[in-house]
């Protein structure tokens, strides 16, 4: 098999990046641990395929109707179980390669744990982040918003070929990491990463009241957990950073882990990790938050002033290599031991009619929560996946609102005007007066098309607490809510919280008072209204002062999960090809040689993958020969830098190709294409496999 390929072509340019975060990697005072708890910890990891269809499927995060055409990376859910042995008191969680986990799934997933383990794995000790990868799979929400968000070029916004395999995926970590269950210890670190991401909505952050106390414009901490096995084997590290994995494009077409994906791929080369065993070396990356945070590097297709090169593996590589580098530093120094008791409250909140107390409205009294719905602003986008939609741009409130734009002046046009006046005449009988600033385009509260149940969720593992909100939440969000918990959890001897937004459910954005206000892309998405954070604070000290006095918590309501009425895109009906060819037969041969640097290339008669999503298999093989002749895998559709290509040629008929970045490590010697798959019989619905195997080439 090969041999770091990626870790190996970074290793220069990741020596120069340390060099660089030396003096912006800020190791805080470690506090002492708390007491730990008799009998220490069991811990386990775990991680399984979720892929899902790698073809004629959507993608969640750009709602740009992007339909997925192949697979550049293969994705997955990775889980760690920690138990209390004094008590048996445990706590899960799970990180999944997604760009949001819905409560149908988390639903679901709580269904099936308790049918394996009758209570042991439930709502208040299991909470699912994820990568927020903009370029995963998507179609697995019940929530109409999501559904249209998640939509292909074919208007199909649902998927129950995903969801079951995002399900089965989520729910098979946690069984893996059960199973792995072995004592150990857990070691926390934390430092503070500059320089790689950048505030998207400056304007509307310098509007907080509170801005001067801090020294950065985006959250800067970066949290690692590291778990050891009682023999000292290194079991995983889970590590969370605030970032957008927006690198790859509103318009790439191969579900990839982005960012994220590339750092946990790092990780598990140097490791060794086989996903198929039952036990290996797992690296999560999980978003700590998102809203208002986007890497520096840029993707080719954000606006100007926040560009990347027109290289998209390149903005992808570097923002990867920082993430993993900035970890990297963490886990070759000494940390602190986790101890004390391991405790979790969880519960689902019924936001609608919520009131949120006078202490969380910054004077604004006891307020209740709005009914759902997106501003204007929202149809702008971010500035990494901009709509480019005429005479719609951020800071559209209710106050400078015209269809001249006569008050803020930024597009003045015909064509500019003519959006705002439809625009403004569809939303007419949505505009709400609880939504403060907004101008309200999308009543989607209205209209049935969003949740108002949101989970809420805190972990403790002894001194380290997990925070668990269903939000994307910006910079500021982050610290207050951080700080809140921290203040109600000391008297436990808590004193390092991490943050994971967009945790068990995908509830849009939330922004602070005076940056909703401003309606900027994430006032606008902050779907609640003005007081949402307020509401979230005041959740998390309630289920935090449950925590300190014993007290068990219960749900408001239930969030409504059917997806009994989705409508799938139509599957596979047939394969076909030309009579005079077979499948896996070698249309395009690769070139007799090539260099390191450049990219080898063959294209074959395939099947559609949605025939067999092949979980825990491949779609490609990248095979070395050996000296006696024999052949072996270097590479397959797990790594980095393969690609598998789908696309169909007239009604029936695929083409697939597969695609090998040749990296500037690659050893000499001679190699082929392998492409795999399965067709599907017209008339019999058999579905049997196949493969290809190109021309033998050589790498100099």
């Amino acid at each position: 098999m090969h041999k770091l390929q990626r870790f190996k072509r970074f290793a220069i340019a990741g020596a120069a990046s340390l060099a660089l975060l030396g003096s912006t990697l800020v190791a805080p005072a470690l506090a002492p641990a708390a007491q730990a708890a008799e009998g220490g910890y069991l811990v386990g990891t775990g991680m399984y395929d979720v892929t899902g269809a790698v073809a004629e499927n959507g993608a969640f995060g750009y709602a740009s109707h992007q339909e997925m055409k192949g697979l550049q990376q293969r994705l997955y859910s990775r889980a760690f179980i920690v138990v209390d042995q004094a008590t048996g008191q445990r706590a899960v969680y799970v990180s999944v390669d997604t760009g949001g986990v819905f409560n149908a799934v988390r639903m679901k997933v709580l269904e099936r744990l308790q049918g394996l383990y009758r209570g042991l794995y439930n709502g208040n000790n299991v909470m699912i982040g994820i990568t927020h990868s903009h370029v995963a799979p998507a179609g697995t929400s019940s929530d109409k918003l999501y559904e249209i968000a998640a939509e292909d070029e074919s208007l199909h916004g649902f998927s129950q070929q995903v969801f079951d395999i995002t399900v089965d995926g989520i729910v098979n970590s946690i069984v893996r990491a059960h199973n792995n269950l072995e004592p150990g210890t857990i070691e926390a670190k934390r430092s503070q990463v500059r320089g790689i991401t950048r505030n998207r909505s400056l304007a509307a952050y310098l509007k907080n009241d509170d801005v001067a106390k801090y020294q950065d414009t985006t959250e800067t901490t970066m949290d690692q957990l590291e778990f050891t096995s009682e023999t000292g084997e290194k079991l995983g590290v889970f590590n969370w950073f605030s970032t957008h994995a927006t690198s790859f494009p509103m318009h790439w077409d191969l579900y990839s882990g982005d960012t994220k994906g590339y750092a946990e791929y790092l990780y598990e080369e140097k490791f060794g990790t086989d996903p198929n065993l039952e036990k290996t070396f797992v690296a999560a990356f999980p978003t700590s938050g998102t809203g208002d945070m986007v890497p520096a590097a840029g993707n080719s297709s954000s606006l100007p002033e926040f560009q990347g090169t027109p290289d998209d593996y390149y903005n992808v590589e570097k923002h990867g290599q920082e993430q993993f580098d900035a970890s990297w530093q963490l886990f070759n120094r000494p940390g602190r031991q986790v101890a004390g008791a391991v405790d979790s409250r969880g519960r689902y909140v019924q936001f609608k009619n919520y009131v949120v107390n006078a202490k969380y409205t910054e004077g604004e009294g006891d307020k209740t929560l709005c009914v759902p719905a997106r501003g204007f602003s929202f149809a702008a986008g971010g500035e990494n996946g901009p709509s480019g939609i005429p005479g719609i741009y951020e800071g559209m409130t209710k106050d400078t609102f015209r269809v001249r734009d006569v008050v803020n002046k930024v597009d003045q046009s015909d064509l500019g005007g003519l959006v705002r006046f439809a625009f403004a005449a569809i939303s007419v009988t949505g505009q709400d007066p609880c939504q403060a600033e907004k101008m309200v385009l999308l009543p989607d509260g209205q209209w049935g098309w969003a949740s108002t149940v949101e989970p809420v969720q805190l972990l403790r593992i002894g001194n380290v607490a997990i925070i668990g909100v269903p939000t994307e939440t910006g910079t500021m969000g982050i610290r207050h809510l951080r700080e809140s918990v921290e203040k109600k959890l000391a008297p436990l001897g808590v004193d390092t919280v991490i943050f994971s937004g967009a945790t068990n459910d995908y509830a849009g954005y939330v922004s602070t008072r005076e940056e909703y206000a401003a309606q900027h892309y994430e006032g606008a998405s902050t779907e609640f209204g003005p007081h949402e954070l307020g509401a979230l604070q005041q959740e998390l000290d309630r289920l935090a002062e449950a925590m300190v006095s014993g007290t068990p918590v219960a749900d408001d309501a239930l969030p409504n999960v059917s997806t009994r009425w989705k409508t799938n895109r139509p599957g596979v009906v047939f394969d076909d090809k030309p009579p005079s060819q077979q499948f896996g037969q070698v249309l395009t041969q690769p070139s007799a040689q090539y260099h390191q640097g450049q990219t080898a290339r063959a294209v074959f008669r395939g099947g559609h993958p949605k025939n067999n999503l092949r979980v825990g298999g491949t779609f490609l093989r990248v095979q070395r020969q050996l000296p006696d002749g024999t052949w072996e895998d270097y590479l397959t559709d797990r790594d980095w830098d393969t690609s598998y290509r789908w696309e169909r040629e007239g009604a029936s008929y695929s083409r697939t190709t597969v695609e090998w970045r040749i990296g500037e490590e690659v050893p000499a010697g001679t190699y082929r294409l392998v492409q795999e798959g399965d067709w599907k019989n017209g008339w019999t619905r058999a579905v049997s496999p196949y493969q290809g195997v190109s021309n033998p080439f050589t790498v100099s």
